[in-house]
């Protein structure tokens, strides 16, 4: 089952795809935006730190027959500019980039994005080049440290009580699981009445997410290099999940781009959404680099 693409004709469109232009998917996971780019004879360089992502996306690719203009690149995103200089490519036609995860990274078991993964707390997506866990995140740092990243990052209203929780828990053994630390936090809200409408512990496994993956650094990484490595009249299109990226992009937009397109952001149709209700958060900004 493949991840399904969100707001995808609305991307496509965003991107004003030139035949024979050279695009770039900074986030390539399954391929759902980069095999319609492909559809219209341009080429694609797909960036995705995670292999077992490029593993899914080459073949895909493959059976569609498009792989003829498309290079896989098992990097993050972070090092597009000295890739495009290695090629000696000076300047692309377009960029997009969806900041979500792949289904397979969010519901599989041993990566520890999931609430439920009882063998991981590791969320790194890409093991083999990262260090820093969210396994170790949770039973090392102190409480200050966990405080700033469940407020400032997470923004969970009752983190000082769900820190000590979590601290009590880990010296009695090693929280090891997803599952595990899901569990503290359900426990949590349950003992005290609270209720959510999503699962409590979204909040801190997405916090912890973007710590253990430097995802608001990289973001801005990513959007200043859309300032000089996309051609002028060159479109660059990003999806945004949560409202912290969706602040980095907007703000981004606000101080550097004249030209928006469209004026609004776009979000998923309740048609969209009900098929596919992990793109119920989605937001799409588009701009042209003058």
């Amino acid at each position: 089952n493949y991840h399904s693409p969100v707001l995808l004709k609305e991307t496509i469109s965003s991107l004003s795809i030139i035949p024979n232009g050279i695009y770039i998917d900074a986030t390539l996971g399954h391929g759902g935006h980069t095999i319609e780019i492909l559809k219209q004879n341009a080429t694609v360089y797909g960036f995705d730190q995670d292999p077992k992502n490029i593993e899914i996306a080459t073949q895909r690719i493959k059976s569609e027959k498009l792989e003829k203009k498309f290079y896989p690149i098992n990097q993050n995103f972070i090092n597009i500019k000295s890739f495009l200089k290695k090629q000696k490519i000076n300047k692309v036609n377009g960029l997009i980039a969806d900041l979500g995860l792949s289904q397979n990274q969010q519901t599989g078991r041993d990566r520890g994005f999931s609430f439920n993964d009882t063998t991981s707390l590791d969320m790194r997506l890409n093991p083999k080049k990262q260090t820093l866990t969210a396994e170790e995140i949770i039973n090392t740092y102190s409480f200050d440290q966990l405080y700033e990243i469940f407020t400032k990052i997470g923004q969970e209203l009752y983190s000082k009580p769900l820190i000590l929780q979590i601290i009590k828990e880990r010296q009695k053994s090693p929280i090891k699981s997803g599952l595990k630390l899901a569990e503290i936090i359900r426990q949590y809200y349950k003992n005290k009445h609270l209720h959510s409408k999503t699962d409590p512990s979204t909040k801190v496994f997405l916090s912890l997410r973007i710590m253990v993956n430097k995802e608001y650094s990289n973001l801005t990484k990513l959007l200043n290099y859309t300032l000089e490595i996309i051609k002028s009249g060159g479109n660059a299109s990003l999806i945004t999940f949560h409202s912290g990226e969706d602040r980095i992009v907007k703000q981004f937009i606000q101080k550097n781009i004249s030209k928006i397109i469209p004026q609004k952001p776009i979000k998923p149709s309740f048609e969209e959404i009900k098929k596919n209700p992990l793109s119920r958060s989605a937001i799409l900004r588009s701009y042209k680099i003058i």
